[in-house]
């Protein structure tokens, strides 16, 4: 359970729990009661009443406030992954953002659209700059130096914006669904990607090679990972802080700069949430460039001699991968699915011959 791994976590735990749990669920309920302490709820707001009279019922309700902060991220942390998953776009569990979801494709599909043609308009404006005579004084030649490093610029940055959307993942079927988020097709990006180039499916591999990682390569994942999420459940907080903002001032005027605050941080932590979730693909795509062939080695499979056999293998043992979670037979699926694979058993190392007790 959540709270026992607070007792019995490390420190590199305790880090995770507190920036993903305590700090997030800690925002909102802060707010909250410096609202109900000024009475911002029954009419203008009394900020000195934040300054406590007496030290011992200040003493008692910070502990009552910490109890509800620890208890609320007990709550809330079984629904953690569902809000990430709500922030990246998955939005068929709900009727409305089921509706609104088609209109933030369209959305997103436009964007893509839209880079894809800034790059290549950015492209032949290059090649008309490099094409074009040589400047005949100096001021023309460093105008032209400037107006190609700009264009260059805002060519690798269209570039880096356009690697967020997922890439074509089969041949046959070249269009990869985009999400209505642009965290969540950040994420699809890796999702799509990492294991794909090689013929692995991500989604159903990841889970098996993650054990096998090497100990710097998880703790840099885990690190974007936490990230990632304490940036969400930050968003979420924020987005919270703003709604009961907006409805505790209203009446308050000179008050509006509190939500308007609440909902740049809301921004901010998302779009800290995007960054991190490319830096966390980035990471997924290294594991399988570094262990991939690990996989095979935990599962005792041959290793292939070419990147053809490599992909064939790989895509028969997705296959398999992916008919397991089906709806299917799992008598005998292994021999069907693998049936032209060989096994290498490495040898033991021999253990030391242990000599019998010296007698006195």
């Amino acid at each position: 359970m959540w709270f026992a791994s607070l007792l019995t976590s490390s420190s590199a735990s305790f880090g995770r729990i507190l920036i993903v749990g305590l700090l997030p669920s800690s925002v909102p309920i802060v707010f909250v009661w410096m609202l109900l302490r000024a009475h911002s709820f029954s009419g203008a707001s009394d900020w000195s009443r934040l300054i406590p009279p007496d030290l011992r019922t200040d003493l008692l309700q910070v502990l009552i406030a910490l109890v509800v902060i620890t208890l609320l991220t007990v709550l809330v942390q079984p629904f953690q992954l569902r809000m990430v998953r709500l922030l990246e776009g998955y939005w068929d569990s709900w009727w409305l953002t089921a509706q609104v979801a088609p209109l933030f494709i369209e959305y997103q599909t436009r964007k893509k659209e839209l880079l894809l043609e800034r790059i290549d308009r950015l492209r032949e404006r290059l090649d008309l700059v490099a094409k074009a005579p040589p400047p005949t004084t100096l001021q023309e030649q460093k105008k032209r130096h400037r107006d190609h490093a700009r264009m260059a610029a805002a060519r690798r940055r269209a570039k880096l914006r356009l690697q967020r959307y997922p890439r074509p993942t089969d041949t046959e079927d070249p269009e990869t669904p985009l999400l209505p988020t642009a965290l969540g097709n950040t994420l699809r990006t890796g999702e799509t990607s990492a294991g794909e180039r090689y013929g692995l499916n991500t989604l159903f591999s990841w889970p098996r090679l993650y054990p096998l990682l090497s100990d710097r390569l998880t703790a840099a994942q885990s690190a974007a990972r936490d990230s990632l999420d304490a940036a969400a459940t930050l968003c979420i907080s924020f987005f919270v802080v703003f709604v009961v903002a907006v409805a505790g001032l209203a009446d308050e005027p000179k008050a509006y700069w509190i939500p308007a605050l609440a909902f740049v941080l809301c921004c901010l932590s998302y779009v800290g949430s995007i960054a991190a979730a490319a830096l966390f693909t980035t990471h997924v795509r290294v594991a399988y460039d570094l262990h991939r062939f690990d996989l095979l080695k935990a599962m005792h499979h041959e290793l292939p001699k070419t990147a053809a056999d490599e992909y064939f293998q790989f895509k028969q043992l997705s296959d398999f991968f992916i008919s397991e979670s089906a709806h299917t037979a799992a008598d005998g699926l292994a021999s069907d699915k693998l049936a032209n694979r060989t096994y290498e058993h490495p040898a033991e190392p021999a253990k030391p011959a242990v000599s019998p007790p010296v007698q006195e």
